[in-house]
C-alpha cells in the first residue's frame, strides 16, 4: 500500500535525492539508464544534470505517478513510440520506458545509445540484473540501493542463498549483522560484475565509492556509488575478493 500509493521511503527522501544530486554533481553524466524509477523522484535529480535520462517503470500506477511528476517538474509529454514515452523540458529528455527494465536496456543497447550512469533503485533485490546491465549498456557509473536488508531482517535465508554468489547455496547465511552485510553486498556486487563475461577483459570491477544509509541502520536500505572499471588480472581480482 505504502509502494503504491507513493508513501514509501517518504521519510528519507530527501536524504535519498541529496546523496543523488552529489553523484551527479562527480559524475557529471551526459546520459543516465534508471532501472526502477517508480514516481520519478530520483529521474528529475539526475535530469538536472543529464542531458537525458532513460527510465523503466512496469506497473502502470507507478507510470501515472511519474507522469505527474514530470508535469510538475515543466516537462510535457512529446510522443509516445514503441513502448517509449518521450517528455521534454528545453534541451532536457526524458525517456520512459512503458514495461521491464531489462527490456528496456536492450531497446537502448539495440539503438545505439551511449549510458554513463545506471541506476538500480528497489526496495528488493536486483543483484542478479547487474551482470545484464553492465554488459549491455558498460557504464562509467553504478548506483545501486540495497532492499537486500529487508530480506535479512525478516530472516528470507532462500531470498539470500539464491542472491549472494559467492557465498555457498547449500549453507545458511545468516547470522548476519547489519555490519556483515554491508560487506556481503559489496561482494557480491564485485562478483557479478566480474562474471558478466568470459574473459576477464571483457567484465568488469566495480571500486565503492561512496554510500548512504536511507532511514537508521536497523530499519533502512543502503544506497552506494560505484565506479566501473575494467578489472584487473583475473588472480589479483580473486585475491581482492579472497581477503575483502
Amino acid at each position: 500500500m505504502r509502494i503504491a500509493h507513493d508513501l514509501f521511503g517518504s521519510n528519507y527522501r530527501k536524504t535519498k535525492e541529496a546523496f543523488t544530486s552529489s553523484i551527479g554533481e562527480l559524475a557529471s553524466p551526459h546520459s543516465v539508464f534508471e532501472a526502477y524509477a517508480g514516481a520519478g523522484h530520483q529521474t528529475v535529480i539526475w535530469a538536472e544534470k543529464a542531458s537525458i535520462v532513460f527510465a523503466s517503470e512496469k506497473l502502470s500506477k507507478k507510470r501515472e505517478q511519474f507522469c505527474k511528476r514530470m508535469e510538475r517538474a515543466g516537462y510535457k509529454k512529446t510522443s509516445t513510440k514503441n513502448k517509449w514515452v518521450a517528455f521534454r523540458k528545453g534541451r532536457k529528455k526524458v525517456m520512459l520506458y512503458q514495461g521491464d527494465a531489462v527490456e528496456a536496456a536492450t531497446s537502448i543497447s539495440a539503438r545505439g545509445h551511449r549510458v554513463d550512469l545506471i541506476d538500480l533503485d528497489t526496495c528488493g533485490s536486483t543483484l542478479p540484473t547487474v551482470p545484464i546491465f553492465l554488459t549491455l549498456l558498460k557504464p562509467k557509473h553504478l548506483v545501486i540501493t540495497h532492499g537486500e536488508f529487508h530480506s535479512m531482517r525478516f530472516m528470507r535465508e532462500d531470498v539470500l542463498r539464491r542472491t549472494l554468489p559467492h557465498r555457498d547455496i547449500d549453507k545458511t547465511p545468516f547470522p548476519l549483522t547489519v555490519d556483515k552485510m554491508a560487506k556481503e553486498l559489496d561482494k557480491a556486487v564485485k562478483v557479478y560484475a566480474l562474471r558478466s563475461h568470459n574473459e576477464t577483459g571483457n567484465s568488469f570491477w566495480a571500486d565503492l565509492k561512496n554510500e548512504q544509509w536511507l532511514g537508521k541502520k536497523s530499519q533502512g536500505m543502503l544506497r552506494r556509488h560505484y565506479v566501473i572499471t575494467k578489472p584487473a588480472a583475473t588472480a589479483d581480482c580473486l585475491n581482492h575478493l579472497a581477503s575483502a
